[in-house]
């Protein structure tokens, strides 16, 4: 597969001005932290810069793809404010909860030290003057006085305490009462956020149909599946070629890490047979299964799953693209030792971003039905440079 001439130019630039040199010896113990970062900003600077550089380089393109492409970004975005907003219902509604607890608990609070107060009062009233009496009447004797004295004194604070515990409950009470005005309040914006984004969802999601339709009725044979296909997998074969000439003199190498089964982590030749499953589901498609009538065939596996579900990364590796291309949708690479890749594809979204390195089972994203299709599922190949190889050999049983 050629690779186009402003690639290689551009590949050959970025390997000329921001190759790293090689550490000096008998360098500086700490320096090799902020010289690792530097070389991971470096790579992933280099990574977006070909990703951008790539996004240019497409060629002439059907311009209904390419609406379809927008409408699914737009969709995606659409969903990801949605989901925001429900999560933030969720909050505003918890919060509401809680204010309103501590209304009625200030409530009974205050209701429990009003009628105390009224008791102690009632008391003091009729005891009163009685005990003022005696307290003149009893001048033969120090004891009493005193005993009376102090008994009064304790009334005393005792009412102030209840006076003080009442002023902190109405104290309690406004707040909660103020944060309660707020907090529905919020709510309603919240929620007339909510019934936009959703609207605007339905609306893209008819959108998206519509030109799903348009393009189904525009393929009318199988010559027309077969161009648009082989499209495809040599727009996939150019990126990773690509990516694999960029970022040839900063390869992906074997960190000495404890990995999640407890094992130290191993290259990618070696987890052929071991590697974890990304989501887990029936298959819709197989490797090596036939499509366009025999003239091609699948190159991994189509697996079916709810939208939503979370996609995990099968090994460690580097993200080396995120993005979207011709009928895989919104997509994940990850770039392996000894030029192996991993590729995610039909994604919802994505929780990675290009020269992150990942570990086993972290997320990459989200299952969706991207690039044009009308059932949810997960695509994932294995490749050793552009050359397919059989997931089903790579994954656990």
């Amino acid at each position: 597969m050629r690779v186009p001439l402003t690639l290689l130019m551009f590949a050959a630039g970025l390997a000329l001005t921001v190759a790293a040199p090689a550490p000096a010896a008998g360098g500086k113990a700490d320096a090799k932290p902020a010289a690792s970062q530097k070389e991971l900003d470096r790579v992933r600077s280099r990574i977006e810069a070909l990703g951008r550089s790539l996004d240019k380089d497409r060629g002439q393109r059907d311009v209904l793809d390419d609406q379809i492409e927008a409408a699914e970004k737009s969709l995606a975005a659409s969903q990801a404010s949605l989901s925001r907003l429900t999560e933030e219902l969720a909050a505003r509604q918890a919060e509401l909860t809680r204010a309103q607890t501590q209304r009625d608990l200030a409530q009974q609070r205050l209701g429990g030290e009003r009628l105390a107060l009224a008791q102690q009062l009632r008391a003091a009233f009729v005891g009163g003057q009685r005990d003022q009496l005696k307290l003149l009447l009893s001048q033969d004797s120090a004891v009493p006085v005193g005993r009376l004295l102090t008994y009064h004194d304790y009334l005393g604070r005792a009412r102030a305490d209840r006076v003080r515990g009442i002023q902190a409950d109405l104290k309690t009470l406004e707040e909660a009462e103020a944060r309660i005005r707020s907090e529905t309040q919020r709510m309603a914006d919240t929620r007339a956020q909510h019934e936009l984004a959703l609207n605007e969802e339905l609306r893209l999601k008819r959108e998206r149909e519509r030109l799903l339709a348009r393009l189904n009725e525009r393929i009318g044979d199988e010559e027309d599946q077969l161009k648009r296909l082989q499209r495809s997998e040599q727009e996939l074969v150019k990126l990773l070629s690509t990516v694999r000439d960029v970022l040839a003199d900063a390869p992906v190498t074997t960190p000495k890490t404890i990995e999640r089964d407890g094992q130290p982590a191993r290259p990618f030749g070696q987890a052929r047979g071991r590697m974890g499953w990304p989501v887990r589901g029936p298959l819709l498609a197989n490797y090596g299964d036939p499509k366009v009538g025999g003239k091609l065939s699948w190159k991994g596996l189509w697996i079916a799953a709810e939208r939503g579900t979370p996609v995990a990364a099968s090994a460690r590796g580097r993200v080396a693209y995120v993005g979207y291309m011709h009928r895989y949708g919104l997509i994940v690479i990850l770039e392996h030792e000894d030029g192996h890749f991993t590729l995610y594809g039909h994604l919802d979204g994505t929780a990675v971003k290009a020269g992150d390195n990942v570990a086993p089972g972290d997320n990459l994203g989200a299952v969706g039905d991207s690039g044009g299709h009308d059932r949810t599922g997960l695509y994932f190949e294995v490749r050793k440079g552009t050359e397919p190889l059989d997931p089903r050999l790579w994954l656990a049983p």
